[in-house]
């Protein structure tokens, strides 16, 4: 029974990705904007994310670095499952250490106007200079062997990249084979009001 539902549940994964690609591809996706406060969508991510590290017997931390907005003006849904996929992987490809997902502002350097980042770190097993030029290519994996060690469609990450674009933003990497990797999420917030908490 526990095979039949892992099976399952990794069916409907693959299911939802693939729909929500063609969606994305086929321009179909329409955002709802509305005001959200960007640590309580941390807040839930970390929350369902806990229980796969814990069974991995890995930490997951969630770091606040420097003042924050309290609201901002964006899509709950997307950029929740942008940061689903990002910790997901994160922790996937994670057998020691931890994963850290870092909030913060973004340096002038980095973005032109205000901008949120959301930083993805783990200590994982890392990923190659090549794999990273086709990371986030449709059905792409970092070696042809992935898909069979971990799983997955090859999918989440030229979702996430998309959904990102949407947000008027982008997701980016940088990592070190054998030591593991940082996945960015930068997104236009517009004026805001520096003050949230973390949580």
């Amino acid at each position: 029974l526990s095979t039949l539902r892992r099976n399952g549940e990794h069916l409907m994964r693959v299911l939802d990705d693939v729909l929500d690609f063609s969606k994305i591809e086929a321009g179909k996706v329409s955002l709802e904007t509305t005001d959200v406060d960007p640590l309580q969508v941390v807040a839930e991510v970390e929350s369902t994310m806990r229980v796969r590290a814990t069974e991995k017997g890995i930490d997951l931390t969630v770091e606040c670095q420097g003042p924050l907005p309290a609201r901002i003006q964006t899509d709950a849904t997307r950029l929740r499952q942008i940061l689903m996929n990002l910790v997901g992987n994160a922790i996937k490809f994670t057998d020691s250490g931890g994963v850290r997902l870092a909030v913060r502002m973004a340096h002038l350097q980095e973005a032109h106007r205000p901008s949120l980042c959301f930083d993805v770190i783990d200590t994982g097993i890392g990923i190659s200079p090549e794999a990273q030029a086709a990371l986030f290519r449709p059905f792409s994996q970092a070696h042809p062997s992935t898909a069979r060690l971990f799983g997955g469609t090859g999918l989440g990450l030229a979702i996430s990249k998309r959904l990102a674009h949407l947000l008027d933003g982008d997701v980016t990497v940088r990592s070190i084979p054998g030591e593991g990797s940082v996945f960015t999420l930068t997104m236009a917030v517009g004026p805001v009001e520096l003050g949230g908490v973390c949580v």
